[in-house]
């Protein structure tokens, strides 16, 4: 008897499990492929780009010298782990030398000039308005032509006394471009694994005559810029992503051309699941780009004020790259899109930012006239009643 009751409690579990799982609405259809892919034209289009604050990052391994997009640029750098006095007491300079390496070089040789700092400054608020015109000419002037990747500069050890004896009023150098106009070069700093500038200093023994060489790096080195264009927004025509200044790319969402394109409602599109969704970019809408490394990490900003250009980053949206050089470069918008369409953010505003803004001259510039940003997604549809 007891064996009967629990056959017949069994196949009523059973015929309950059936019906749940009928009436299971966050299940998949089985008649039904779960994940569709689809490409999608006119949803997405570019609208501007605009321009943050410059401020560069302490840990920057390259130092910026020239200018380039109207941003102009000039390197800080200081020797402060110099010998004491006493040490001078004994020796005499043979010669003395800056040894630079360089990273890389936009457009033709770059001229450049040193300057004697006459204010201290921190690594990291440093600006371009804190340094002013606190800088003269050294006794003989320093002027050099970066065109070669390691070089060194003749220096003149007078200077390098000044600064042991005065050690206190040591502020180091500037360099910079003057004549600059689209041109730059970049240097590593001395946080890039010892490839940081180096003073080369050959001194002799007064009394032994025995050569003695000291090869001393900075204590530290950043660089400073300043945005000549003098305003927050680009011309609605110039649509760019841009490390310096911090220059971001403004899309606009049509979640109409969305639901309109897959032959669905708004409702069904709310209620879709949004396993992936990328904005694609083609070879023909990048007008021109300069991007170290070879590529750009790009991350998706919700723009959460289009008034004041105010932007959101939501922790799970992913990097992508902008990889100079490729036919086809994908962003992955898959989060931002996903509140978009089901209204947990209210304007249809995505904002493509560089993860290594104030970084180097980086930048891609866009244009929409000859082809348009495509959407691709791949989605899952619910089991609908």
């Amino acid at each position: 008897m007891n064996k009967f009751i629990s056959m017949i409690m069994l196949v009523s579990l059973i015929i309950i499990a059936s019906c749940t799982q009928k009436n299971n609405y966050m299940g998949y259809d089985p008649d039904h492929e779960p994940d569709i892919t689809e490409a999608i034209l006119n949803a997405i289009t570019l609208e501007r780009s605009f321009t943050n604050t410059i401020g560069i990052f302490p840990a920057n391994s390259l130092m910026l010298v020239g200018n380039f997009n109207g941003v102009e640029t000039r390197s800080l750098m200081r020797f402060g782990a110099l010998p004491d006095t006493t040490w001078l007491d004994s020796t005499s300079f043979e010669s003395c030398e800056i040894l630079f390496e360089r990273k890389s070089q936009f457009e033709t040789d770059i001229d450049i000039h040193a300057y004697k700092l006459m204010v201290d400054w921190a690594v990291g608020s440093a600006t371009w308005d804190t340094i002013g015109t606190e800088f003269e000419d050294f006794p003989t002037p320093v002027e050099f032509v970066s065109d070669t990747d390691s070089f060194y500069v003749p220096f003149d050890p007078a200077i390098v006394e000044d600064w042991i004896i005065n050690d206190s009023l040591n502020y180091g150098m500037l360099l910079d471009a003057p004549n600059a106009l689209e041109n730059f070069v970049e240097f590593f700093t001395f946080n890039s694994d010892d490839k940081g500038p180096k003073l080369k200093i050959v001194a002799v023994g007064d009394e032994t005559g025995y050569r003695d060489t000291l090869l001393l790096g900075t204590t530290k080195d950043t660089f400073i810029g300043f945005d000549e264009n003098l305003q927050k927004n680009y011309d609605p025509g110039k649509m760019i992503i841009a490390n310096l200044p911090p220059s971001r790319l403004i899309l606009k969402v049509h979640v109409d051309s969305i639901y309109s394109q897959l032959g669905i409602t708004l409702d069904e599109l709310e209620r879709i699941s949004m396993n992936l969704a990328e904005v694609q970019i083609d070879s023909f809408m990048v007008e021109n780009a300069y991007v170290d490394d070879d590529y750009i990490s790009i991350i998706p900003y919700y723009v959460s004020d289009i008034q004041t250009d105010e932007c959101t980053y939501i922790s799970s949206t992913p990097t992508s790259y902008f990889i100079e050089g490729d036919s086809l470069s994908t962003v992955n918008i898959t989060t931002v899109l996903e509140g978009i369409i089901r209204g947990d953010l209210s304007n249809p505003y995505i904002a493509l930012v560089s993860k290594h803004e104030n970084k180097d001259y980086s930048f891609v510039d866009f244009s929409d006239e000859h082809s348009k940003p495509a959407l691709h997604i791949i989605y899952t549809k619910p089991v609908l009643e």
